[in-house]
């Protein structure tokens, strides 16, 4: 099987970037004949190591506007497979499929459509939306990280692709003993409105007022457009002394392995890799239900508490639960190790290669 694996970059520390990285990783372990990835506008180096094996090629050094370069980009990826006798593509992200799809139109090779967003979130992007209607009723596949988001999608649109759930690889559960005395609240991510870190720290705010809290202190780690907003709510809020935002870091290990419980507050998720990672560092987690992703996650009670969208007082209260019972906090980062083994890459590449018939 040769694959070929089409992303508008793979230089970045996001989760899109690390899934992928992880999945052609684990495919070329498993004894892929070849794979190749074609960047659309790289911005420089993997930040996550890459087998070397893979061959890499990209459109443009520039930004690039998928409407404008349309033509060029169908030409391209058209040439690209067939010089490379390529046996299926997969598409990372739906908004590609608007010249991927048609690309692939007529040459006999499989398209495969991988959607990292769950169905109802577009980020108001229209070519977003007609990306998915292209992918639904003219890909091969269409793969999502949940069946719930397979849901969506046949509820959303008549689905014609062959379309099936496949979540993203967790990192091996990490034989660290947890840190019982640590008194460090995690959160990671992109320091934008989806993740919702204007609502943790609000959150916040009410978890310093009480007693429990006292010697905490929660650590959001990232880079992204909200920061100033973002430094200015824990400004106002006088939570200088208790809440960090700190850059992005290819060392993230560093804080998971330190921290005692990890907060998600997004408001909407596919299937978040920083869970997954959390889970396999042995962190409970306290993480709100937004539509996909934690509920596949978290085993509410025995790996973490989940807690309804937007029920900030039950947010509150877990949190204040986890910290005040240490005994708790063990036995939830023993269950989580347990729970990131269903997400193994032995168990995911599986699925790829009977999706991928290699």
């Amino acid at each position: 099987m040769r694959c070929c694996f089409v992303i508008q970059h793979i230089g970045a520390l996001g989760g899109t970037e690390r899934a992928a990285t992880g999945v052609m990783n684990g495919l070329m372990a498993a004894g892929c004949d070849a794979l190749h990835l074609l960047e659309v506008a790289p911005l420089g180096s993997p930040l996550f190591p890459l087998d070397e094996r893979i061959v890499r090629a990209h459109f443009s050094h520039g930004k690039v506007s998928l409407v404008r370069r349309w033509p060029s980009l169908v030409r391209w990826l058209r040439a690209y497979v067939r010089a490379h006798a390529i046996d299926v593509v997969v598409v990372v992200e739906s908004t590609h499929a608007l010249y991927a799809v048609p690309a692939l139109a007529g040459t006999g090779v499989r398209t495969v459509v991988w959607e990292h967003f769950n169905f109802r979130a577009d980020m108001g992007r229209r070519k977003r939306r007609l990306g998915r209607r292209i992918a639904g009723r003219w890909a091969d596949h269409v793969v999502t990280l949940t069946q719930r988001d397979v849901t969506l999608w046949q509820e959303g649109m008549r689905v014609r692709a062959d379309i099936r759930a496949i979540p993203n690889i967790a990192p091996a559960p990490k034989g660290s003993a947890y840190p019982q005395e640590s008194r460090l609240a995690l959160a990671v991510g992109r320091l934008a409105p989806q993740k919702g870190f204007d609502r943790l720290i609000a959150a916040w705010a009410q978890i310093a007022r009480v007693a429990v809290a006292q010697g905490w202190r929660l650590e959001i780690v990232g880079d992204g457009p909200s920061r100033g907003v973002l430094q200015a709510q824990i400004d106002d809020a006088g939570l200088g002394s208790v809440v960090a935002l700190v850059p992005a870091t290819g060392t993230i290990e560093d804080f998971y392995k330190r921290a005692a419980f990890y907060c998600c507050t997004s408001r909407f998720e596919g299937l978040p890799m920083v869970l997954l990672e959390a889970a396999a560092w042995g962190l409970p987690i306290v993480s709100v239900n937004c539509e996909t992703g934690p509920s596949d996650i978290l085993v509410s009670g025995e790996t973490g508490v989940l807690v309804e969208q937007d029920d900030w007082g039950a947010f509150v209260n877990a949190a204040l639960r986890v910290m005040n019972d240490s005994e708790l906090r063990q036995h939830m980062s023993h269950n989580a190790r347990r729970r990131a083994l269903e997400f193994s890459e032995q168990r995911v590449i599986a699925r790829w290669r009977s999706l991928l018939g290699s």
